[in-house]
């Protein structure tokens, strides 16, 4: 059982130091603070593909009361940490986006062998 809580521990604090390194990119004046445009950037360098209604949602949970324009470190490390914890907003897996573009292709090319 300490066992397994090492292991969470240690996922946890990988997790953690991926977020402040991903955060830090955008972190210009070395104030742990990113403009709020390049969230959606930071989010997705850490594996997420959430839709922009998604963003939206998560920006809206770490926004101050009135808005700055910035997001504050404190308050986005929490919430990526859970988002990465659930796997939420993962990415289309490499065999449906293989599969949509074969039919892609197919479709392309049947109507390149149509006659009007």
């Amino acid at each position: 059982m300490a066992e397994e809580k090492d292991a969470a521990d240690s996922l946890v604090s990988d997790l953690q130091k991926r977020i402040t390194e991903a955060f830090e990119v955008f972190d210009h004046e070395s104030n742990k603070t990113v403009d709020v445009r390049e969230i959606g950037t930071i989010i997705r360098s850490l594996g997420c593909c959430p839709t922009e209604g998604e963003l939206h949602d998560m920006l809206a949970e770490v926004e101050e009361e009135e808005p700055t324009g910035y997001i504050r470190f404190e308050k986005f490390s929490p919430m990526m940490t859970k988002v990465l914890l659930e796997r939420r907003y993962r990415p289309i897996s490499e065999d449906i986006l293989l599969r949509a573009f074969e039919v892609w292709i197919y479709f392309l090319q049947l109507s390149q062998n149509l006659s009007f």
